[in-house]
């Protein structure tokens, strides 16, 4: 192989002094600190002139630089002659920026709207806001994280998105969620390539980033269903929602064949040879209607925000290689055969179906970020649904005393001082990450950390039990590459 010449760049953030301006606004509205205030005069003023588009969709990053500095400032500086002398771009990559002190900055040039250089060559119809450090491992201080949520309120609240949907990001093709993260662009051909930014932590903080901000949005319904799916003939679906603060729920529809009337979502046949999708708003929120084509009818259909861990059903992004739980509708019927597909091309090993639930693993090769997946249903196809996949997000099922081999219970306690074995899925494919578990906050001595034998996505985690903990019940909690599962109890005697 020939050799390359090598560049290198100096970055000097220099000594400007910061004046930490704050540019204020109306109530909601986060306080950001102006370009002026971390250093940027007109010596850094943009190349070009800015470009603006609407913004669907908020990315989060992480800078993947140091996580502490006696200048922040200075760090937002060197991240600009990066992008600018480094890179070569128009100007810095990010619209906002948020340090490890929970200080906001403002990045790019041109206010709000304004394109940036921060997803994957997809930016059109983004705004990207970078947390300063790295988080791959490491959580971010609960400051910083306040910001960030507060700034993704404030602008999902101003540009009337829906912080807790999923819509489509024109740019790349995909219908993402409204609040993503960087590496969910990589599943789109259209983007240069891919990237483990935000950081697996980071990223597992988005599911309550979604809520909190969609919740701190103002008036808002909470809908049992995100999607529906339709045979070709003309029918219809209530529309179930909770409305406990008494909200105008109003209600937008795109598409002529689709409408709502009297609480229900009414579609008219499809006699056309191609399947059909549209988007409702109701309270705001964006609901997929999609109906089958010719003579389709009953089409299987995944729920959107549907496919999660087994062990927790919770929100967070499923892990490379874990036991997964798909909810849906029509995704089984007796003795016929259902399978799952994941990104066109891998087939999944599906432990159990039933008509609103299937289990299956993960495919370790299925890559982190944004992802999709269909169901199989005696050969008919579920409309593609995405979903998200990380390194690691742990969640326990059972413990099993090593010197019994019970199932750990309040009448079948394991001693303190001796083994336990934790059965869990979502610690990923990697087994060079860091680990621990604690019990009731003291961590355990960890022996081991990997696959079970004989079965595919079950893992396990052998731990000794603190000796000095006290008998009762205590809360575990396995974390993984520093993403914590959620609390399984254990009993313990002394």
């Amino acid at each position: 192989m020939a050799a390359r010449p090598l560049r290198l760049l100096f970055i000097e953030p220099g000594g400007v002094k910061a004046s930490f301006e704050l540019r204020r606004g109306a109530a909601g509205e986060a306080e950001v600190v102006s370009r002026a205030g971390w250093g940027c005069g007109a010596n850094c003023a943009p190349r070009e002139a800015p470009i603006f588009a609407a913004v669907t969709h908020l990315v989060v990053h992480h800078s993947a630089g140091a996580n502490e500095s006696r200048d922040w400032p200075a760090v937002i500086r060197s991240i600009w002659v990066l992008h600018v002398q480094g890179n070569g771009w128009n100007d810095i990559g990010y619209n906002y920026l948020v340090d490890p002190n929970g200080v906001i900055y403002e990045g790019r040039a041109g206010g709000d709207g304004v394109i940036g250089a921060h997803f994957s060559g997809v930016n059109t119809g983004t705004m990207g806001v970078c947390m300063v450090g790295t988080y791959s491992s490491q959580a971010p201080s609960v400051v910083a994280v306040e910001s960030l949520k507060k700034l993704l309120t404030w602008h999902a609240s101003r540009l009337k998105l829906d912080a807790s949907g999923q819509t489509l990001h024109v740019a790349s093709g995909l219908t993402l969620n409204v609040i993503s993260g960087h590496r969910d662009a990589g599943l789109s051909a259209r983007a240069s390539g891919t990237t483990e930014c935000p950081g697996n932590v980071l990223y597992s903080y988005l599911p309550g980033l979604r809520r909190e901000a969609s919740n701190g949005a103002g008036c808002s319904i909470a809908l049992a269903r995100r999607n529906y799916c339709f045979g070709s003939q003309a029918e219809g679906a209530l529309v179930e929602f909770e409305n406990p603060l008494g909200c105008e729920v109003g209600v937008e529809s795109y598409s002529s064949w689709v409408s709502v009337r009297e609480g229900r979502i009414e579609v008219a046949g499809n006699g056309g040879s191609s399947r059909r999708s549209a988007d409702l708003r109701i309270g705001g929120q964006v609901v997929q209607v999609v109906q089958g084509a010719g003579n389709e009818a009953d089409l299987p259909c995944v729920a959107r925000g549907g496919v999660v861990n087994s062990a927790s059903f919770d929100t967070r992004p499923v892990a490379l290689g874990s036991i997964v739980s798909l909810f849906g509708t029509g995704l089984w019927r007796e003795g016929g055969q259902t399978q799952v597909v994941v990104n066109g091309n891998l087939n999944a090993t599906v432990f159990a179906a039933t008509a609103n639930q299937v289990n299956f693993a993960l495919p370790g090769n299925a890559r982190i970020g944004s992802a999709r997946v269909e169901v199989v249903r005696d050969g008919v196809r579920s409309p593609e649904t995405m979903f998200w996949v990380t390194e690691a997000a742990p969640a326990a099922f059972v413990a099993q005393n090593f010197d019994d081999g019970a199932l750990n219970s309040l009448q079948k306690p394991v001693k303190a001082g001796r083994p336990l074995v934790v059965y869990l899925t979502g610690i990923g494919v990697n087994r060079q990450v860091p680990w621990e578990v604690r019990i009731g906050g003291q961590k355990a001595e960890g022996l081991f950390l990997g696959a079970t034998p004989g079965f595919i996505g079950l893992g396990q985690a052998n731990v000794v039990v603190p000796e000095a903990i006290g008998a009762g019940e205590h809360p575990l909690v396995v974390i993984v590459s520093g993403v914590a599962s959620p609390e399984l109890r254990v009993a313990v005697v002394k």
